[in-house]
């Protein structure tokens, strides 16, 4: 039977002190000790329990190790089992409102974009006119009449809501009405002051054109006011048409990714959590096959040793050991050409050291050693022969007055 030391699952050895004949201090082959445990006549009950509270120490230690691993995966899956009705109903109500796939957001694209090329082009427009109100740099006069221009178009967009939308109280729908209002009469008069303003550079430089938006004073106001009022009523237009499109759409990606999310992390923290609790029953598993190896190993070994015992080293074999320590000792002294005193101090000291040690372990040998001295019995020895021939026969003789 192969002997095998007290392992652990993780990497660790049993220990041992012969003071205490604990298995607690420092590795020991399990066979060695329960030789000598038998030898000495101990119980095989004590060695028995000494595996049995070092087996449940190392289950505790398995449970303990994986005890803060298994924790935080714990507090992963609940924290995500709580989350999980709340974002599973989101994504029914999403999908039951808009349906299993994404919203189509190209048209609400492409009419946001012609929205915002209709400002720009209301921009380009009608920015030289802001040279009445100080602003003569053209860049500057692209921006402010870009801007002028997005706040009317949401101006607009939230005075529609007023209509649309029940929520709004009356007051705020009053204000935004109100505000659509101005907005509209400072358009129109921004367009005719924007035709007046053309006629005028016209008539200036010696332009036709000027002549011509004289005779037709009306026909060019309208022509500007149309120009400056369309592109903001465009942009709010574009603005209901494709908000809530973009919004439903983004909506339902936010609301699909979270749903994804969530259930392949829940998912992957219940497979973590699984892995490691089958890890720790393996372990347990493995340690248990272990103690049964422990206890068999130790009963057959402690049976030995209390059956055969262990045999003493012999006294000559002391003195040889201590004797050839000083001969090793003697070599330096002699190669070195050390004074006399201190070669022969050297190999006294040496044999003396040694004969010191060798009879300290004759008498008090490690577990390991008293087993290799095992009392070992020969079922046929050497000292006499293996077959015994049976005596030899004598030859019967005749009685003396019979014979010839």
């Amino acid at each position: 039977m192969d002997r095998s030391s007290f392992s652990y699952p993780n990497g660790g050895t049993m220990q041992l002190d012969h003071s205490t004949n604990s298995l607690l201090k420092r590795p020991v082959d399990i066979a060695d000790f329960a030789f000598f445990q038998g030898a000495q006549g101990i119980p095989i009950e004590e060695t028995q329990k000494e595996i049995e509270a070092l087996h449940d120490r190392q289950k505790a230690r398995l449970v303990e190790e994986s005890i803060p691993r298994q924790k935080p995966l714990e507090a992963i899956v609940g924290k995500l089992t709580r989350r999980r009705p709340d974002v599973e109903r989101a994504w029914d109500e999403v999908r039951e409102r808009l349906g299993n796939h994404s919203p189509a957001v190209f048209t609400a694209f492409l009419v946001a974009g012609l929205g915002v090329a209709a400002l720009v082009i209301d921009s380009l427009l009608l920015g030289p006119g802001l040279d009445a109100v100080g602003i003569s740099e053209p860049v500057l006069q692209f921006i402010a009449a870009f801007g002028l221009a997005a706040l009317s178009s949401l101006i607009f967009h939230l005075a529609h809501e007023t209509f649309s939308n029940r929520k709004i109280d009356k007051a705020t729908a009053i204000v935004w009405r109100i505000l659509a209002g101005f907005a509209v009469i400072a358009l129109l008069a921004w367009g005719i002051l924007r035709g007046l303003q053309v006629r005028f550079a016209a008539n200036l430089n010696g332009n036709p054109l000027g002549g011509f938006l004289g005779q037709h004073p009306i026909l060019s106001s309208i022509f500007f006011c149309f120009v400056t009022l369309a592109a903001p009523l465009v942009g709010a237009a574009a603005i209901y048409y494709a908000a809530p499109r973009i919004h439903d759409a983004l909506q339902w990606l936010r609301a699909k990714r979270e749903h994804d999310n969530l259930n392949a992390n829940l998912t992957d923290a219940e497979k973590k959590l699984e892995a490691e609790q089958e890890a720790l029953k393996a372990r347990l598993s493995q340690l248990e096959a272990q103690r049964q190896t422990w206890h068999a190993q130790a009963a057959q070994y402690h049976a030995r040793g209390d059956k055969r015992g262990g045999r003493q080293a012999p006294q000559w074999l002391v003195a040889v050991k201590a004797a050839l320590w000083a001969v090793v000792a003697l070599i330096p002294g002699i190669l070195l050409g050390l004074p006399i005193l201190i070669t022969v101090a050297l190999p006294v000291v040496a044999g003396i050291a040694g004969f010191l040690f060798y009879r300290d372990r004759r008498f008090h040998p490690s577990y390991k050693q008293f087993k290799r001295q095992e009392n070992v019995r020969f079922a046929v020895s050497t000292d006499r022969p293996s077959v015994e021939f049976p005596p030899t026969q004598k030859l019967l003789q005749a009685p003396r007055e019979d014979r010839p």
